[in-house]
């Protein structure tokens, strides 16, 4: 018994010394980065547990101390453990340029979700999906449009004040829009309840805390191999139908022009996984969406000096285009009005997350090592006046009146809420900006364009 009892222990302490060495190891080549905290191996451990609930709070706190240098912070959702944060617009540059090769937002992303075990089988493969959000979807989106601007059979609005719990109210309404597209009408009301948002979430950020060796255990618990199975029994039939039709017909063939469309088109090699990418893209949208709606709607309820020439220009946009992509673009106030809310409120602290496939220097010298991930400070550039007139001010027409004083026209992305900038990375920046940031706005504008004109809003008392 003792001499298992040694073994154990002697175990246990090459463990702890082989953990000791790589964090010794990595610091040294790291030590050119300032540290956010503590750099020892015990505490720097605690100030990881810390990032996790405090994180917003301390990359602001390192972009105060560290403005123009990059900083890093203990993270345990990171391979190497640490999370270097850039603030520098050249630093910032060098990263947009940057191969995949080299500085990767898949690998920083497998990191975070830890897709090896939070993911069903074969959904690991190349993002197919990607170029079908970017192209097809996008631009078939006007002859879909007047599906997004329905409403459903039965839905009645009070007259009298309703309080509503925003967030989960404005989660299910993005969801079925959304899936009008995504999937059919007939199919979405037959099976709302099976694929209501509440229960398509996979929860893997706690996931990727889980010490390695427990991971094997816990990761077939994940709830996601349970949203397999739903996705599976709700879409396989339909894309292998739409499969069908389109190994006999081609693109000819008539019929509903939606996502599950274009990845069975796109995709034939990759049957298995289709309803997944549905699933958890489905997901992704209604998550962004339903976050920018509430953000939006309740600095509105709390500014209610901007709801009449909201809705003033609302009106003439839908009297003289009626609901179409036209009308929506020209709410140029609604849009900036999104804009301003995402840039003064937000609830992502950085953005841009990459992890090094290999040594990465910066343009001005700073070298990142490889497998270390690295990331912008996304909400303290947002409130720069560096960057920003009165950034601590809420300017709800702040981009319109930019847009009106350089003489952007409508086609013009200049100052829009798509528009890719360094300083305002809701959509991140670089190749890797979300591909569905044009549906995605597109959408909330019709949700806030609704709500706007139907209903009237009071903020809680």
């Amino acid at each position: 018994m003792a001499g298992w009892t040694e073994l154990l222990a002697c175990v246990i302490a090459a463990f702890f010394f082989y953990k000791w060495f790589k964090f010794y190891r990595l610091r040294v080549k790291l030590a050119h980065i300032p540290t956010l905290g503590s750099d020892s191996f015990l505490w720097s451990y605690l100030d990881a547990w810390r990032f996790i609930s405090k994180g917003h709070t301390l990359i602001e706190d390192g972009y105060a101390k560290y403005k123009g240098q990059p900083f890093k912070v203990a993270c345990h959702t990171t391979q190497s453990g640490w999370l270097v944060v850039v603030n520098d617009p050249n630093m910032i540059e060098d990263m947009r340029k940057a191969s995949p090769e080299v500085l990767s937002f898949r690998g920083a992303a497998i990191d975070l979700v830890q897709t090896k075990y939070t993911s069903p089988r074969n959904f690991k493969a190349t993002p197919f999906h990607v170029p079908v959000v970017r192209s097809p979807l996008t631009k078939a989106f006007p002859t879909r449009f007047a599906r997004c601007c329905g409403r459903d059979q039965g839905q009645r609005i009070s007259t009298d004040w309703t309080p509503f719990p925003l967030y989960q109210t404005l989660t299910h309404v993005v969801c079925r829009t959304t899936n009008r597209l995504f999937v059919d009408l007939p199919l979405l009301l037959a099976k709302s309840k099976d694929c209501g948002p509440s229960r398509l979430e996979p929860q893997p950020t706690f996931f990727a805390i889980t010490p390695n060796w427990l991971k094997p255990v816990v990761g077939p618990l994940m709830p996601c191999h349970a949203l397999e199975r739903r996705a599976k029994r709700i879409l396989a039939r339909l894309i292998q139908v739409r499969l069908a039709k389109h190994a006999a017909h081609g693109t000819n063939w008539e019929g509903p022009v939606m996502f599950t469309n274009f990845l069975s088109i796109h995709t034939t090699a990759l049957v298995r996984p289709l309803p997944m990418v549905g699933a958890f893209f489905s997901l992704a949208d209604h998550r962004s969406s339903t976050q920018t709606s509430t953000d939006t709607l309740f600095d509105l309820a709390a500014r209610p000096e901007y709801i009449a020439p909201l809705r003033a220009e609302i009106d003439e946009a839908i009297a003289c285009h009626g609901w179409t992509k036209d009308a929506l673009a020209r709410l140029v106030k609604l849009d900036s009005f999104m804009k301003e809310s995402g840039r003064f409120g937000g609830n992502a602290a950085m953005a841009m997350r990459r992890r090094a496939c290999q040594d990465f220097a910066f343009s001005n010298g700073v070298v990142i090592p490889q497998d270390v991930t690295v990331c912008v400070a996304r909400r303290p550039m947002q409130l720069d006046s560096d960057h920003y007139e009165d950034p601590l001010e809420f300017k709800g027409f702040r981009f319109a009146e930019l847009r009106e004083k350089e003489g952007a026209g409508l086609e013009s992305l200049q100052h829009q809420m798509v528009s890719l900038d360094p300083t305002y990375m809701l959509f991140g920046y670089g190749r890797n900006a979300c591909p569905g940031r044009f549906f995605a706005v597109n959408e909330v504008k019709v949700l806030l364009a609704h709500i706007i004109r139907e209903l009237r809003l009071e903020a809680p008392r």
